[in-house]
C-alpha cells in the first residue's frame, strides 16, 4: 500500500475537495482506504456512504485494522480527533503502525489533514510515501509554504525516516478570472516554479456540487463538468503516474 497525505496548515484551500476526488479516483481502479483526520468531518460526509466501522481516533490508541467495506473505505472522523494532541506522541508511531498493518488489504492510502501543524499532521506525515500541497492563490497562502516544507523535512529527520516524494504545491480555487489571482500565480511560479505541481483546481460550481451530491465532478452532464473532470482527473492520472502506483 502506497499512502498519499494531501495537507497545508492553511484552511479553505480545496483540501476536502481534492481528497474527495482522489478517493472516487483511485477507487475505480485500487482498493482505497481514506482516512479523515481533520475533525471537521466534511470529507467524512461527503465520502458517507463508504464508511468503515473504525474512526479515525481508533487509528492511534494502538494498530488498527480497518475492514474494507469495497473498493473505497473511509475511516470516520470524529470530535474526539481532538484529544490526540493531548496525549503522548508515540501516538504518531502508532498511527503510522495502523497504516502499515492495513498494508495487505488497500493498495492505496488518501490522508486528509487538519489545517494546523499537530501530532494527527505529524502522524500522517510520517506514514507517507507522498504528499501533495494544495495552496490557495493568495498571500497568507503563499507564505506558509516554507513551513509546510519544513514540517515534512522535520519529521523525516527526527523519526530517521527518507523524506516522502513531495509532488508540489497543487494551486486550488484558482480564480482564472481574477487578474490578482492570475498576477499572484505567475509571481508564485517565478518564486517556487520547481515545487509547483503540473496542474491546477481551478474555482468552479460542479466542485461544490460534487460535494453536494457526494460523487465526483465526472458523473455530472455538461461542459462545465466535462472541463472540471478533464482538469481534476488529470491532477490524479499525474499523482498516479508520479507515485508508480500499479493496477
Amino acid at each position: 500500500m502506497k499512502t498519499l497525505v494531501v495537507m497545508n496548515e492553511k484552511g479553505g484551500v480545496g483540501k476536502t475537495n481534492i481528497v474527495a476526488h482522489a478517493a472516487w479516483f483511485f477507487a475505480e481502479r485500487f482498493r482505497t482506504l481514506v482516512v479523515d483526520l481533520d475533525q471537521q468531518a466534511n470529507l467524512t460526509t461527503t465520502l458517507g456512504a463508504h464508511l468503515a466501522a473504525v474512526e479515525t481516533v481508533d487509528l492511534f490508541a494502538e494498530a488498527t485494522a480497518v475492514p474494507p467495506r469495497g473498493p473505497l473505505t473511509v475511516t470516520r472522523s470524529t470530535r474526539e480527533l481532538l484529544g490526540v494532541e493531548g496525549v503522548d506522541r508515540r501516538c504518531i508511531e502508532v498511527f503510522r503502525d495502523s497504516l502499515r498493518l492495513n498494508g495487505p488489504a488497500y493498495d492505496v492510502c488518501v490522508v486528509d489533514t487538519p489545517p494546523a501543524l499537530t501530532n494527527r499532521t505529524f502522524g500522517a506525515l510520517l506514514a507517507a510515501d507522498a504528499v501533495l500541497a494544495p495552496i490557495g492563490i493568495n498571500d497568507y497562502s503563499i507564505q506558509g509554504i516554507a513551513e509546510l516544507l519544513r514540517a515534512i523535512k522535520g519529521v523525516s529527520s527526527h523519526y530517521k525516516r527518507p523524506e516522502p516524494l513531495f509532488l508540489g504545491l497543487l494551486p486550488s480555487i484558482f480564480d482564472r478570472k481574477s487578474r490578482r489571482e492570475r498576477e499572484l500565480f505567475e509571481s508564485l511560479a517565478e518564486q517556487a516554479g520547481k515545487l509547483l505541481f503540473p496542474g491546477v483546481v481551478a474555482k468552479r460550481d460542479a466542485y461544490a456540487k460534487a460535494a453536494s451530491d457526494s460523487e465526483p465532478v465526472w458523473h455530472q452532464k455538461g461542459s462545465a463538468a466535462r472541463e472540471a473532470a478533464a482538469e481534476i482527473r488529470g491532477v490524479f492520472e499525474t499523482v498516479e503516474k508520479r507515485m508508480r502506483l500499479r493496477a
